[in-house]
């Protein structure tokens, strides 16, 4: 009767009170923007869900994208959620995405749902005083292996490739470089990875999708002497006839996926053949419900995961939960075959370095894993006001 007494006291502690948000940003110099193939950024945004809880613990989650949309579906959303217990997330992510059948395949939407999710996560581990990663199925471990993310096309008050590369040389065991701009452009740029960064690590070289099916082959080809661990993105996303073309017809390893929203989107990337590394984006794939779903699928057909993150430390230490709590594969050995988790090393990034009480603690391309339970990290109240912004 005890036993039974506390599981419904528990039940109770777990009623969603309230959900909050707070949209967050910074932004760069007018000429000292970075970016992609696609476009020079000039400001990092993202939406942070706060969820009380009844007993007054609060789980925190990251919505990917500009916040202004996020938040008109959060309102939306939020009426679905308070009142109901975190217990049942998998029901209400259910229910909403049914409720809401017409637009679930809408990225804001499926942002809005994954900060929840992973706020409800964080809340629920904090409840019961378990690390998401555990609370999730996953073995105890110190940290998980992170890839450096930079080498960004640049304006010129931002730092040129070299001296990217060159700031975090000798840190990491991966490393991932923006590429896109042609043959030539793809060529200079990997060789001069490759002189920074040597021969032994793995350098990734991401399109963001800037190319069409022929051209990402002709740049393959160009760079298969250099050795990148892998091609991100060749084509655009929505483009999966072009995939299927690269299936057959490519020199390497291929990954894709991060503006993927549900583990359908996933599948029919999947049915493609020219993908070998999905990249389900915590903050955007419907959070660690849709995410655990979309690692089954990879495993059942062969594939590997390696979450994409681009956003906050709330994100960045969401992924890395993700990673941890996914079994070893195809090997028993980790270190074959790392879950590599993308961690962005930008020069001047807030929303990674001045958003927490305590910075992530990275070595040796390791990104540890906090013993707090939850994701385990806090965020400084007063930074985080330095950070709000209005949309």
């Amino acid at each position: 009767m005890n036993h039974l007494h506390n599981d419904r006291s528990v039940a109770r502690d777990a009623i969603i009170e309230a959900i909050d948000m707070v949209p967050i940003g910074s932004y760069l110099p007018a000429d000292g923007g970075y970016g992609s193939a696609r476009e020079i950024g000039h400001a990092r945004m993202a939406t942070l869900v706060f969820v009380r809880f009844a007993t007054g613990i609060i789980g925190i989650g990251e919505c990917y994208g500009p916040p202004k949309t996020t938040l008109a579906y959060l309102d939306i959303l939020r009426e679905a959620y308070v009142g109901q217990s975190a217990f049942d997330h998998r029901v209400i992510w259910r229910r909403m995405t049914n409720v809401l059948y017409h637009v679930r395949a809408q990225s804001q939407l499926a942002a809005a749902i994954s900060g929840l999710d992973i706020a409800l996560h964080d809340g629920i581990g904090k409840l019961l005083g378990l690390p998401i990663y555990r609370l999730l199925g996953g073995e105890e471990q110190a940290s998980v292996q992170v890839y450096a993310s930079g080498g960004y096309f640049h304006e010129p008050a931002a730092l040129p490739l070299e001296a990217q590369l060159e700031r975090v040389a000798g840190q990491f065991d991966g490393y991932k470089i923006k590429i896109g701009h042609g043959i030539q452009s793809d060529i200079e740029r990997m060789q001069s990875a490759r002189r920074i960064l040597g021969d032994d690590v793995a350098i990734m070289a991401d399109i963001n999708g800037a190319y069409t099916a022929d051209t990402a082959l002709e740049s393959m080809a160009a760079l298969a002497s250099l050795r990148p661990y892998w091609i991100e993105e060749p084509v655009a996303p929505e483009d999966l006839p072009g995939f299927r073309r690269l299936a057959s017809r490519r020199q390497g390893r291929i990954a894709a996926g991060e503006a993927s929203v549900n583990a359908v989107e996933f599948r029919e990337l999947a049915a493609t053949g020219g993908v070998d590394v999905l990249m389900p984006d915590l903050n955007l794939c419907g959070g660690y419900v849709e995410a655990l779903r979309i690692a089954d699928m990879a495993q059942l057909n062969g594939l590997r995961i390696s979450p994409h993150v681009w956003g906050s430390a709330v994100g960045i230490m969401a992924a890395a939960h993700f990673a941890a709590a996914l079994p070893p594969h195809p090997h028993p050995d980790r270190n074959h075959t790392p879950t590599w988790v993308e961690f962005d090393v930008s020069a001047n990034n807030p929303l990674r370095e001045a958003l927490l009480t305590s910075p992530l603690s990275l070595d040796r391309g390791r990104l540890a894993l906090p013993s707090a339970p939850g994701l385990g990290i806090e965020i400084d109240e007063e930074r985080l006001e330095a950070l709000k912004i209005d949309v």
